[in-house]
């Protein structure tokens, strides 16, 4: 079972601790404690259980499913490039990529398999974790550190899905060229 680092378990459990008594609703009783404990930025905690707990922030987001995974993982990507990961910025994609996700998951492998001045093609190999919502987010989060890097209107298209059964994760991201 592959595992996820304590800064991005931490992102969604504020907000479920914000809602504490909604969100004991939507939680599994096993996921409970994280309302409660520290939670360690530099511990490793079951990525599974971060599934289940980015469903119950989206749940009690409400509104269209997938324009909230969109914000849960622009809003990730955000938080880390301007904070743990700010000296990653100005990095070219593929060391982002890589080091952002080493960085926090200990099953899978980003990377950049292609890059043109009007797209990046960004792979997740070895990662038996995928989900829509989980996808989705992931998205998201690759077309901000576009965003943030300074390309204009990237749009991002997931063209191969483990859940759709692709033996990899593939995103690319098109960009206005300069």
């Amino acid at each position: 079972m592959g595992k996820t680092k304590g800064s991005v378990v931490l992102h969604a459990v504020k907000p479920l601790r914000k809602q504490r008594a909604a969100a004991l609703g939507v939680l599994p009783p096993a996921l409970h404690h994280y309302l409660e404990e520290r939670i360690v930025v530099a511990v490793w905690y079951p990525e599974e259980d971060l599934k289940q707990l980015m469903s119950a922030v989206a749940t009690l987001m409400g509104g269209p499913r997938e324009q909230v995974f969109d914000v849960i993982g622009a809003v990730l990507a955000q938080s880390h490039m301007e904070g743990l990961y700010a000296d990653l910025k100005d990095r070219s994609p593929g060391l982002r990529a890589h080091t952002n996700w080493k960085t926090q998951h200990d099953t899978g492998t980003l990377s950049v398999v292609s890059e043109s001045p009007t797209a990046i093609t960004y792979e997740l190999v070895g990662w038996d974790h995928a989900s829509r919502d989980y996808c989705r987010a992931i998205n998201a989060y690759l077309t901000e550190l576009q965003r943030m890097s300074g390309d204009r209107n990237p749009r991002s298209d997931h063209t191969t899905c483990r859940t759709r059964g692709g033996d990899r994760c593939v995103w690319v991201v098109s960009r206005e060229a300069d």
